[in-house]
């Protein structure tokens, strides 16, 4: 199985665009349930699929949205761009509606604990939908059901790491799930009953846990994480979760306690500090929006590539045993656009290429000396490749 996985991957597929074009099937129905007032409530995807893509059996990623567990929305503006990017790497996508609302109680842990858990119940009949839909429903969207990811930002971080790593005999006390529309244990009953509902791997963007030592040795669902450290919504470290900045709700243990605890137990993870970065740091931002697009495709391509886990993604497209040679420099980095780079040692007759975070060639120049010439581009993560004889270097750096 592992050895038809790897026959897709060609140092490019999963790691950058293959597909121009791509279709969306929207509203498409994968469960239902009752929302915390007891109305019946449909539970809505939207699917996309790469146009002109021959492959049959493809990695799946269930993106979660954002929104306070209060709203939010499949089509907002926080998961959409990466979806369509996703997808244009050769990814299936569905982007998921899932229940929100929190009862308004005077306390409102219990009640706020329990609507996260209809998120992750609802999420976990998305992933059974898809397996049962691969088994007896014909393979509509043409998924590999052994290889499924999800991930997150903000609301869907929360809920895609309480997935992973919330047993059910870890629940606290005041986490009780009597409550309407929770019945059905962590599985719950949103549909889709007789098939797993466990992920490959997942990627959370400014999310937390109500306790990072859930996370324990009986877990093995590694994980991507990324947090800004000026996150005002929700603590990179461990403290209060204030809805709106004025209630108080919870104690939450966000990205730093989360990989802290990973680290102290040997779960594959890898980490992204977003220095100065907000509440989901790559809104508004395309240089961080690259990186983080770059970070998370990268991490799961190695679990698709059947590849070392690796957290430096130094393996640039189409390069096969690149070497990073800590001894040349390159110097000034960060750097500013349109201005140049020194190398520590000089070159007679070199082929260098300027990639951006994504794998995609900007410029590619002959090195006669040390100077490397960076062309006007927009701010973010890039590569350096320097190619001489036999000799393969490959440096990151960062344009200002």
């Amino acid at each position: 199985m592992t050895s038809s996985w790897s026959a897709q991957c060609d140092g490019n597929r999963y790691q950058s665009f293959v597909f121009s074009d791509f279709t969306v099937t929207t509203d498409i129905e994968y469960g239902s349930n009752v929302d915390l007032n007891g109305a019946p409530e449909t539970l809505l995807m939207d699917v996309y699929t790469p146009d002109g893509d021959i492959e049959t059996s493809r990695p799946l990623i269930i993106v979660c949205h954002g929104g306070y567990f209060l709203g939010g929305d499949k089509a907002e503006t926080d998961v959409v761009p990466l979806c369509e990017d996703f997808v244009k790497m050769g990814y299936v996508v569905a982007s998921i509606n899932y229940r929100v609302g929190v009862e308004l109680l005077a306390s409102l842990q219990t009640p706020y604990g329990q609507t996260v858990m209809r998120a992750v119940q609802d999420f976990r009949a998305c992933v059974r939908w898809f397996r049962k839909n691969a088994a007896e429903g014909g393979n509509t969207y043409g998924i590999n059901p052994n290889l499924i990811f999800a991930g997150g930002d903000s609301a869907g971080g929360f809920l895609v790491l309480h997935h992973a790593y919330l047993d059910e005999s870890e629940l606290p006390a005041w986490l009780t799930l009597d409550a309407t529309g929770l019945t059905g244990g962590l599985e719950g009953e949103s549909g889709n009953p007789g098939y797993p509902s466990d992920v490959t791997a997942i990627y959370s963007v400014a999310g937390a846990l109500g306790e990072a030592n859930w996370i324990d040795p009986t877990d093995d669902t590694p994980a991507c994480l990324t947090h800004g450290d000026a996150d005002g919504v929700v603590t990179i470290d461990s403290g209060t979760f204030v809805l709106f900045g004025i209630i108080d709700v919870t104690d939450i243990q966000g990205s730093n306690p989360i990989a802290a605890q990973m680290t102290s137990i040997g779960l594959e993870h890898c980490y992204e500090i977003n220095e100065g970065g907000g509440h989901v740091p790559y809104l508004g931002n395309d240089a961080v929006y690259d990186s983080t697009l770059y970070m998370i495709s990268h991490f799961f391509a190695q679990y698709i590539c059947d590849t070392d886990y690796n957290c430096d993604y130094q393996n640039m497209v189409g390069i096969s045993n690149p070497s990073n040679d800590l001894t040349l420099a390159l110097y000034p980095n960060p750097v500013n656009s349109g201005s140049s780079l020194t190398c520590s040692r000089t070159f007679e007759n070199a082929e260098v290429t300027l990639s951006d975070g994504m794998g995609r060639q900007i410029t590619r120049q002959t090195l006669r000396g040390n100077q490397i010439e960076i062309p006007m581009v927009a701010p973010g993560i890039y590569f350096v490749t320097i190619r001489e004889d036999d000799e393969l270097l490959i440096q990151k750096i960062v344009v200002e």
